[in-house]
């Protein structure tokens, strides 16, 4: 196992696609919890000295003159530092599912902080006293599990046991009476993994109410700006285990709109009726894996597909992506109508309001007066919305999910975090029919099945520079590999062709 071992501050460089933002406030808390209570828990880092986690503690310490600090030394592959940089947000507070960054800073601040931290003598910099983690010891895991197992929270321990794949094993702290103070999901995942031992740190009484506080409430919130905001959205990609066998919601909703997708067959019948309402050239915008169009092909459908994210393996491929792009755009220059286009839980994985907005323009670009647009995505109906919303009742698949709400918008929430980070957005009824509204004369929204659904006609009037915006955006989408697309041009020309106007210059 990994040994935490004593580091100069200046041996080590913070990460920088660190997405998380400390203001003032809280990186004085930070000193305060240094001052008081010194490195109960050790920075992580990569052998080179990349910092995962620990950031605002070593900034504060730099601040403070301190010249070593304790660090735990893991190999992380680079592609998965990122992920594993946000789940650290979780890896070392014992807090339940559902709660957000607003709930913990709540908790906070009603913990009274700066009393407790008042009864306190200062700890001084540099001396032993000032790292408790080095002096962790082994202790028994199941006799610490049996005494604290009225606490466990199950989320907790889906975080400790992917730290624990990854080779991560942070200490646990407790009080002189074995009372789990920081580490309950560490100890829960240590005792269903069957370990016989855990690292221990053992705190005095008289800091532990100041230490359950701080290790489990003080937190910095994330702010996806810049690379951190591009991660996001390379990782929307569909991942394999999704592979469609049968057409998803939005397909289905103009035949049905209630029932059982896997009882749909692709027979005579119901192509008569899917024909007479959607025509026979179509449009899937954000084909995932292709599943749906391959379906619709072997029915006589002509289907012209874009999916910027292809992935095989969870591994996003751009010269597919650029592949994909350019044959929509040989559709779109061609002047080739589309009877209907079809959005289909697309926007569930578009981490940002702004990028939605996008691509419900160029959507709403494509359509003649009749052309039906039918989208459907995850509402907060949905039993994965309740997943979050009711956190530690639930099944044992959304825990081993590892998804965690983020304060960035209502009804986000971030999944995948240990390998390949995936915000996802679950919509409102009221929300959903408003951003289509927004595009379209006529809209019909409902519910099925926890999905918010939605059949448009009738395109509403965009200007050519807001159109030309969200081409340039779509059309020079970032890739894990530093790129972008970097089809902007050949884009805007195809539109420009198409639409009679001359969006380069706007």
């Amino acid at each position: 196992m990994p040994r935490i071992e004593l580091v100069s501050v200046s041996a080590l460089r913070p990460a920088l696609y660190n997405p998380r933002e400390a203001d003032a406030e809280r990186l004085d808390l930070v000193k305060l919890s240094l001052r008081k209570l010194g490195f109960l828990l050790p920075l992580v880092a990569s052998p080179d000295g990349e910092i995962l986690s620990g950031h605002q503690r070593h900034t504060v310490a730099v601040d403070m003159g301190v010249s070593r600090v304790p660090v735990l030394r893991v190999e992380v592959p680079e592609a998965r530092r990122r992920g594993l940089n946000i789940l650290f947000n979780r890896a070392t507070n014992d807090i339940p599912l559902q709660d957000t960054e607003q709930d913990m800073e709540t908790a906070l601040r009603g913990a009274d902080v700066r009393t407790l931290a008042d009864t306190l003598p200062d700890v001084a910099p540099d001396s032993p006293a000032f790292f408790p983690c080095m002096a962790a010891e082994m202790r028994e895991v199941l006799p610490l599990a049996r005494q604290n197992v009225s606490h466990f929270v199950r989320h907790a321990a889906n975080v400790g046991r992917m730290l624990a794949r990854l080779g991560v094993h942070l200490p646990i702290v407790v009080t002189p009476d074995g009372s789990v103070i920081n580490g309950v999901g560490r100890l829960e995942a240590a005792a269903r993994k069957g370990r016989k031992e855990i690292s221990v740190v053992t705190l005095d009484t008289g800091r532990a109410e100041l230490a359950r506080a701080m290790l489990n409430l003080l937190s910095m919130d994330f702010r996806f700006s810049g690379d951190s905001a591009d991660f996001l959205r390379y990782g929307a990609f569909r991942r394999d285990w999704l592979r469609r066998t049968f057409l998803g919601r939005a397909f289905v909703l103009p035949v049905y709109r209630h029932k059982r997708l896997s009882d749909v067959r692709l027979d005579e019948k119901f192509m008569a009726k899917w024909k007479a309402a959607c025509g026979d050239t179509v449009l899937d915008f954000g084909s995932g894996q292709g599943d749906e169009a391959r379906m619709l092909r072997d029915v006589g459908i002509r289907v012209t597909e874009f999916e910027p994210y292809p992935a095989c393996n969870n591994v996003v491929n751009r010269e597919q992506g650029r592949a994909s792009a350019m044959g929509f755009l040989s559709a779109v220059r061609a002047g080739t109508p589309f009877s209907a286009i079809f959005v289909s839980s697309v926007l569930n994985s578009v981490p940002f309001p702004e990028d939605r907005e996008h691509i419900l323009r160029i959507v709403a670009a494509l359509c003649g007066p009749e052309t039906l647009v039918c989208a459907a995505a995850r509402g907060t109906k949905s039993s994965a919305w309740g997943w979050v919303q009711e956190g530690e009742s639930l099944s044992q698949r959304a825990s081993r999910s590892c998804t965690f709400p983020l304060r960035m918008e209502k009804g986000v929430v971030l999944g995948d975090v240990a390998t390949a980070p995936k915000a996802q957005k679950f919509f409102e009824e009221a929300e959903w029919l408003e951003l289509w509204s927004r595009y379209f004369g006529s809209v019909e929204a409902g519910l099925s099945d926890g999905m918010v659904t939605v059949r448009c006609r009738k395109p509403l009037a965009w200007h050519p520079r807001d159109l030309a915006k969200s081409l340039r955006f779509e059309f020079d989408l970032p890739y894990p590999d530093g790129q972008r697309m970097g089809l902007v041009r050949l884009a805007l020309q195809a539109f420009s062709m198409r639409l009679g106007l001359d969006l380069e210059g706007v």
